[in-house]
């Protein structure tokens, strides 16, 4: 780890790591990020819990492998508070994301490859699912206001698969963004909601009367 290729290659993970980046074999560029973090694990384990009180984690299986790094339970850790690390999903993108992942692999659609095609598909097949999140949403302070019509919701799925590929749960192509590849490290959004995505239809129900 001593060597110029590595002091690089380090830095430049740390600051993905500390950004909230999640670290898969494809995804983010160059595959070296993977290969360091799979050969320096429990180095960087011991590294990470030492001088930060964080914890760098590894999920997943053969190429479905992931590292992230996670708080101890009741810490928020030693890293800088500034807008360039550790980014939190706004309460909106998270349903949105529970919604895409239903669909996604809960419903089987795993020929998607389009964010519009995705869109599209809410207004095409899932228009009661559609229109209860149209209301949460527009209940939410955030980008959106209380009109939220087919533009303005385009508009926001298009922000929060931007916010996905920061976090390294998909990858946008750089020519085309509105074209993606989903990441094993999704699934972090189903083991923290777990079992809510498979009750997503009931858990928007009761927020409309809540």
């Amino acid at each position: 780890m001593l060597d110029k290729v590595a002091k690089n290659t380090f830095a430049k993970l740390d600051y993905l790591l500390k950004s909230g980046m999640h670290i898969q074999r494809n995804f983010p560029k160059p595959v070296s990020l993977y290969a360091f973090l799979d050969k320096y694990f429990v180095s960087l384990q011991a590294y990470y819990d030492d001088f930060f009180d964080m914890l760098l984690k590894k999920e997943g299986e053969e190429w479905n492998t992931y590292f992230y790094i996670d708080f101890h339970e009741g810490s928020r850790g030693k890293i800088p508070t500034d807008n360039q690390y550790r980014k939190y999903l706004k309460s909106e993108y998270i349903l949105i994301g529970l919604i895409f992942f239903k669909i996604y692999k809960v419903d089987g659609n795993i020929e998607l490859a389009k964010i519009s095609d995705f869109i599209n598909l809410l207004y095409q097949e899932y228009d009661e699912l559609l229109n209860k999140m149209q209301r949460i949403v527009s209940s939410i302070e955030s980008d959106a206001d209380s009109d939220m019509n087919e533009e303005k919701l385009r508009t926001l799925v298009y922000k929060a698969f931007t916010e996905f590929e920061q976090l390294g749960w998909i990858a946008r192509d750089v020519n085309d963004n509105d074209f993606f590849i989903y990441q094993p490290s999704f699934e972090r959004l189903r083991k923290i909601y777990y079992p809510q995505i498979e009750a997503i239809d009931n858990i928007i129900k009761r927020k409309n009367h809540g």
